[in-house]
């Protein structure tokens, strides 16, 4: 049986590994230069040669403020997506910390064991190491369970 830590750990290894497809599948803002091409037309359709010195300013801020629109949405898709991954590192980071110290603890127990099962078979195979009888449980008990 797992540890409630280990559970910890499984659960928000899950929750990371179902997070991950939908990171990737946020649609990204696109450029969608229909608008602005409409809204141009009707822009040029109103030039006359008078204003033309004019409305070449006019119609570049015009498109420069629909790409600093656009740009800026695609800055707050890139940070929202990069925190996202930040916060995911994150959590795998603890989870891996998690399972090193696991590990850790468990090659200790391992080692351990290996080192009663040696030290019994030494004295079983031993011929000349004394034979310990280990006193009952009773007896050691004086007669109480």
């Amino acid at each position: 049986m797992k540890s409630l830590h280990m559970l910890r750990a499984s659960l928000a290894l899950r929750k990371v590994r179902a997070r991950l497809p939908r990171l990737r599948g946020t649609p990204e803002p696109e450029l969608d230069l229909t608008p602005v091409r409409a809204r141009l037309d009707e822009m040029l359709a109103r030039v006359t040669p008078a204003t033309a010195w004019q409305a070449g300013r006019v119609l570049e801020s015009y498109v420069d403020n629909h790409l600093t629109e656009w740009l800026a949405k695609v800055a707050l898709h890139h940070e929202t997506v990069a925190t996202e991954v930040d916060l995911l590192a994150a959590r795998v980071a603890e989870v891996r910390a998690l399972y090193e110290v696991h590990h850790d603890h468990q090659s200790g127990v391992l080692d351990h064991l290996e080192g009663a099962v040696s030290h019994a078979l030494e004295r079983v195979s031993d011929p000349d190491s004394p034979y310990y009888q280990p006193e009952p449980r009773l007896r050691r008990r004086k007669g109480n369970r």
